[in-house]
């Protein structure tokens, strides 16, 4: 019976299999458009028809800008790239002058007095999660909306509730924290291996995730088995890169880290000109990973970034294909006021603008407002499929 399954299989034309089973294939598998080119030509112009149906039939490929609002205690506002304009207000989980600690598939991260961590949904408005309590010590003029700089999620809580990691990063010395669904508690990971921590970002990649530092310091876990036990047992972290590997030209303030539309990882690197509390470059390197164990083979500086558009800040790091954001530039940074600052007073979030990888030069998107000296930074935040905003001018 099994050679016979086979012989089926080896008899089936995929080449020319018909244009509507083709569609459905794509819309059920992640498969970078280069590969699918090499398959053959009739594929790789299919595959772009079905991109360009998927991009009509949503116009919420790109994440929308949150922003506060000095009229409403608990409402922000979005700010479209693609219609460049307003849209309708959004009901806040927390008042506007809050801090949002993390923005991942649509859910924002805010941490309260007592050190827990909420994940709420605004296109979702009944959904919230609760998080064990972090355990943090704030210090000096440190508010306890900063003890979290970040908050990373492996999956959408929605569609994997028993499956979904959330990593974070807390301070102090910007340490990491992990999170498995169902688990009563945090696991710390204490390594004495690491004489400083500084942690800057963190992202879930092909059943990893990976966390960097300044210092170019790098650290996996492989998200397979880890939790399951009902534990808080440590996963084992493995060291991919530490202070030796360094070989940046000088210190980078911040580090990003972002996978990109074709399933390449990437590290962004922030530089900044402190006195004029703006960003001066970044720098691109991609990252090279044994595809079987997930340890990294070697990093090298690019100038691109497989041709897509990538948004950085206090959300999770993300990448857009050109292809589904033709007003955007292809290897172009988008980025706003993040967490390193630790003083939106009397500055404020206006550190935002777009950086030009090919060129090295700067452009806008949104034209800072004095009113919003005083409040939280801009975060970027990626409605679903569904959401209908109603556009204001």
């Amino acid at each position: 019976m099994v050679p016979e399954v086979f012989d089926t299989m080896n008899s089936v034309d995929w080449e020319n299999l018909p244009d509507l089973c083709l569609l459905k294939i794509f819309d059920k598998i992640n498969v970078p458009q280069v590969q699918l080119s090499a398959v053959s030509k009739r594929w790789y112009t299919l595959f772009n028809t079905f991109l360009d149906h998927r991009r009509r039939s949503s116009t919420n490929m790109i994440p929308l800008l949150l922003i506060p609002s000095k009229k409403s205690s608990t409402k922000g506002k979005l700010y479209s790239l693609q219609s460049k304009s307003k849209v309708s207000e959004i009901e806040l989980p927390k008042l506007h002058t809050w801090r949002f600690c993390g923005s991942c598939y649509g859910w924002l991260a805010t941490v309260d007095q007592g050190g827990i961590i909420t994940l709420s949904n605004p296109f979702r408005k009944a959904c919230s999660i609760n998080l064990p309590r972090i355990d943090t010590k704030i210090f000096g003029i440190l508010e306890y909306q900063f003890t979290v700089p970040k908050v990373v999620l492996s999956e959408d809580p929605l569609l994997y509730p028993d499956n979904y990691v959330v990593t974070i990063i807390y301070v102090p010395c910007y340490k990491l924290a992990v999170y498995k669904s169902g688990q009563k508690d945090w696991v710390y990971i204490n390594r004495d291996d690491l004489k400083e921590w500084g942690f800057t970002d963190i992202i879930s990649h092909k059943n990893f995730v990976y966390a960097i530092r300044p210092m170019n310091i790098m650290l996996s876990f492989d998200v397979n088995g880890f939790g399951y036990d009902g534990t808080s047992k440590s996963p084992k972290w493995n060291t991919l890169l530490g202070d030796e590997d360094n070989d940046e030209p000088d210190w980078s303030n911040q580090i990003y880290l972002v996978k990109s539309s074709m399933g390449n990882l990437y590290s962004i690197h922030k530089y900044l000109d402190i006195d004029a509390h703006s960003t001066k470059r970044f720098d691109v390197f991609k990252l090279i990973f044994d595809e079987e164990n997930g340890n990294l083979l070697g990093k090298k500086e690019v100038h691109h970034i497989d041709g897509d558009i990538v948004f950085v800040g206090d959300n999770k790091t993300l990448a857009v294909s050109a292809l589904d954001f033709p007003e955007g530039q292809p290897n172009s940074i988008y980025f706003t006021d993040d967490y390193f600052y630790n003083a939106y007073e009397p500055f404020g979030p206006r550190d935002i603008g777009i950086f030009h990888l090919k060129d090295k030069s700067f452009g806008k998107y949104y034209q800072f407002k004095s009113s919003h000296k005083d409040l939280p930074p801009y975060i970027w935040i990626w409605p679903p499929v569904d959401f209908k905003p109603t556009l204001k001018s």
